[in-house]
């Protein structure tokens, strides 16, 4: 019996700004999750209405559950790989020696999905070493998973003769992935695979699996551990791993996925999917415009099926959203024009006491006052 150091492990949760998703995302881990395991929601990125709005949606989850939640909010925004890189070697996380880094609209079904990673990463690593990379879970809108997904919920046959079409997949310009036509009846799952490069495919797929969780995880029951090929990029919307080995990864390239991929096949490192745990991934972001109108649906869905004592959505309503974006602009504009104005006024007085000195205006009247304008100026420019 494997025995689960839950205060080892922590869940790194990468936000940017897509609060909506994270919202749904938030109510499935605080669900399934032991409180035991603690949560940093790591925000990559302030400033814009979409950040800031995130941002204020991992505050209120923080709230909710004070003893598991954590808000990371004093790393810079900057590349995904190097903000992760700065949350895992800061002395805050030396407590831990396991990492499950997930995305912020990637979330689990199951009440087991955590010590099911680690059991997998446990035995893969007594039977592989130092040669096992990490292990990943089942992700129904992956490029990886959405082929072994189609093959446990038996949708092949239905997707191939209703939904598949030629398609395109790969990246142009890309030296780790052919740039190709793909045949409808090929699913690729590599790099941009088929479900990356077609977002009605994934329409389809939230229809048949995210819309209908217990049939998916009924269907994944004693289906065991899968290899993950080293060969092909994955799209590592969930990964667990010893946390050190983040800083391996790094050799010099901006993509933390790119980074996984080329240190993965240089160095023949194993990955593991334990098809066991299933979760559902909403939107990659070539998908996110087409299918955006999903979330209200999935989301409405997901507080019956979860039954949460709170609201997944602090603002369900996009009228009242579209009103909070609204409000914030014009707080923006305000503030603009407010330092503008000081800018010109400042920047004009300047220019006159340059110019004139004290000569023909050793004198102005400011607000009824005569003051000198030596003085005046002064107290301007220390504003």
């Amino acid at each position: 019996m494997i025995q689960i150091p839950y205060e080892k492990i922590a869940i790194v949760l990468l936000s940017y700004a897509d609060f909506e998703s994270l919202e749904i995302s938030l109510a499935a881990y605080t669900k399934f999750t032991p409180e035991k395991v603690k949560l940093y929601i790591l925000q990559n990125g302030r400033g814009t209405y979409d950040t800031e709005r995130t941002y204020r949606v991992a505050k209120r989850y923080e709230d909710l559950f004070p003893h598991q939640i954590k808000v990371v909010d004093w790393i810079p925004p900057q590349k995904p790989y190097h903000s992760i890189q700065q949350l895992l070697n800061s002395n805050l996380m030396k407590q831990y020696d396991y990492i499950c880094k997930v995305d912020d609209d990637v979330f689990p079904l199951t009440p087991d999905w955590i010590e099911r990673l680690f059991i997998c990463y446990q035995k893969c690593e007594i039977k592989y070493k130092n040669q096992l990379a990490y292990v990943t879970s089942l992700v129904n809108n992956n490029p990886w998973g959405f082929p072994r997904t189609l093959d446990l919920m038996d949708l092949k046959e239905t997707y191939f003769k209703d939904i598949a079409r030629d398609h395109y997949v790969g990246l142009p310009n890309y030296s780790e992935s052919a740039y190709y036509i793909n045949d409808k009846q090929n699913i690729s799952d590599g790099c941009a695979g088929t479900i990356w490069r077609n977002p009605y495919v994934s329409r389809w797929l939230h229809e048949q699996t995210t819309m209908k969780p217990d049939t998916l995880v009924q269907a994944t029951k004693g289906k065991g551990y899968v290899e993950v090929s080293n060969q092909e990029r994955y799209s590592i919307n969930c990964m667990f791993f010893r946390r050190e080995f983040w800083n391996q990864i790094n050799i010099n390239h901006v993509d933390d996925e790119h980074q996984t991929l080329l240190y993965c096949k240089k160095y023949n490192k194993k990955i593991f999917s334990d098809l066991e745990v299933p979760m559902i991934h909403l939107f990659f972001y070539t998908q996110r415009e087409e299918n955006k109108d999903l979330i209200p649906k999935i989301r409405s869905f997901y507080q019956q099926w979860l039954n949460i004592p709170f609201p997944i959505s602090m603002c369900p309503l996009k009228e009242y959203e579209n009103e909070n974006r609204m409000r914030w602009i014009e707080q923006r504009l305000n503030e603009v024009n407010l330092n503008l104005s000081h800018y010109f006024l400042k920047n004009s007085l300047y220019f006159v006491y340059k110019k004139y000195k004290y000569k023909l205006l050793s004198k102005i009247t400011f607000g009824g006052k005569r003051k000198k304008y030596k003085r005046k100026y002064k107290e301007l420019k220390r504003k």
